[in-house]
């Protein structure tokens, strides 16, 4: 078992040894190289040439050499033995020749071991070594460009995402096509490139592209062309389809103000094809007469048997279905402020008093009525109460008052002659809050009345507080002799 103390011994130990291993591997790969390819479409007889570069990052002198762990290939550098001082770089011919072995008509990736001779670290490289072996018959610039073309996509596109286009190019032949360009046309996309493709290479390329999300569904055609030294060396399309759909999306505001609210929603459709843009509304009958639509809706059943008031419309791409929904109580509430108003005004404006007169034939024969009992009812319906009330009364000339005083009656203080007939006038000194009061009298007709005879209104007067007189009116009696 270990102790502390021996791990803490131990620590020391293993941080120098991490910062040994740090500097063995900083100085292992203290140098950097870059590669140029000068020729490397050779025959079986020829050398294929690079030029190399190396960069010595360290703080000394180093020596470096060049080899390849490829028995069918010959390597060679001049110099043979690289000296790279601290800091500085060298260049170096790095020359490839095939042997025997090697087949025409191939590409070759020659692994081209760079090793520094001073810490033994070195780099393979292998993609930056590309040879091509050809036939004699075939040198480059001896034949017609030949590439051939396939394009890779999805038959059916989503305008929503992005378009991926995958382009396979093949060089046919041995020759060099530099500044290769190669224009992708998909009629709503669009795409000009150049590439270099060596001998005999088949590369692959994807491209993405964005597209407009409102361009309309349908059937389109994807075209690559290629153009060597400005001719069209080659072509080829597919067809692929747009996909169609719709995206109703609603925005809605409201406002209210003095019992007036405003409702506004507008259905935008987003998609690229047309699409039945809807909008319910469930209100009550109430709500429904005081409430207007633009555009008008449809009254129809629900599937919950509910009746909901429905604005359906077709939408094209990017087009909207505005809608406003005005409910306005003014209306309503003027009418019930207007009847609180007159109410109001009825009990303020009103008359504290009731005057009401009837009459009771009295003495009825075959003839006609002889004798009419009348009664002149009074009540205070105020809670104040009623001075100096004066009560008058006419009796038609057709007929005169009974001037007997009979008991409980209420004897008139003045009767006098008018235009009209007699007159006759009460006075009350105060009428208390809610009292009651009958005078009665009774007429007499100089004739027998057989058609009835017609009693006009009698009037009460009294004072207001301000000293002001008021009159309130009866109504009048209509007596009619009947067989």
């Amino acid at each position: 078992m270990i102790s502390k103390k021996a791990g803490f011994r131990f620590i020391p130990i293993l941080i120098m040894g991490l910062i040994l291993i740090l500097l063995i591997s900083a100085q292992a790969s203290a140098f950097t190289y870059f590669v140029k390819t000068l020729n490397n479409t050779i025959t079986k007889q020829e050398s294929a040439s690079f030029k190399l570069i190396i960069k010595n990052t360290a703080d000394y002198d180093d020596y470096f050499t060049i080899s390849t762990r490829d028995v069918n290939w010959m390597v060679s550098s001049e110099p043979v033995l690289g000296l790279v001082r601290a800091g500085e770089e060298s260049e170096f011919i790095i020359k490839l020749r095939p042997k025997p072995l090697v087949v025409e008509g191939r590409t070759y990736f020659v692994p081209v071991k760079i090793k520094s001779e001073k810490t033994g670290f070195y780099f393979e490289e292998k993609e930056k070594f590309a040879v091509y072996v050809v036939s004699p018959y075939l040198k480059p610039g001896l034949y017609v460009p030949t590439v051939t073309t396939t394009v890779y996509m999805d038959k059916i596109i989503d305008p929503k995402e992005k378009v991926s286009v995958r382009l396979n190019l093949r060089n046919r032949n041995s020759r060099d096509l530099k500044d290769l360009k190669v224009v992708i046309n998909g009629e709503i996309f669009y795409k000009e490139y150049t590439t270099h493709l060596l001998p005999l290479e088949d590369k692959t390329n994807e491209i993405l592209f964005e597209v407009n999300p409102l361009v309309e569904p349908g059937t389109r055609t994807l075209t690559v062309t290629l153009f060597f030294e400005d001719k069209k060396i080659a072509e080829s399309s597919v067809q692929y389809d747009i996909l169609g759909y719709t995206d109703m999306k609603e925005v809605s505001s409201k406002k209210s103000f003095l019992f007036r609210t405003e409702e506004r929603f507008s259905i935008n459709n987003n998609g690229n094809k047309k699409g039945v843009a809807e909008k319910k509304f469930r209100i009550n009958f109430f709500k429904r007469l005081f409430t207007k639509f633009s555009p008008s809706p449809n009254k129809e059943k629900g599937s919950d048997g509910k009746t909901y008031y429905v604005i359906r419309e077709e939408l094209g791409s990017e087009e909207s279905l505005n809608i406003v929904i005005i409910t306005n109580y003014r209306l309503l509430i003027l009418i019930i402020l207007l009847i609180i108003i007159g109410v109001v005004l009825y009990y303020v404006l009103r008359s504290p008093i009731i005057i009401i007169k009837n009459a009771e034939p009295l003495g009825k024969t075959r003839e006609g009525v002889s004798e009419i009992k009348v009664r002149i009812y009074l009540k205070n319906r105020s809670r104040k109460p009623i001075t100096n009330l004066r009560v008058v009364d006419t009796v038609p000339s057709i007929a005169e008052m009974d001037k007997k005083t009979r008991l409980g009656s209420m004897e008139p203080v003045n009767i006098g002659k008018g235009r009209r007939g007699t007159v006759a006038k009460w006075e009350l000194d105060v009428l208390e809050p809610y009292e009651e009061r009958i005078i009665t009298y009774r007429i007499k007709s100089k004739l027998r009345l057989v058609g009835g005879i017609r009693l006009q209104s009698a009037k009460a007067k009294y004072d207001t507080r301000k000293g002001k007189e008021r009159v309130t009116y009866s109504n009048s009696v209509n007596l009619v002799q009947r067989e």
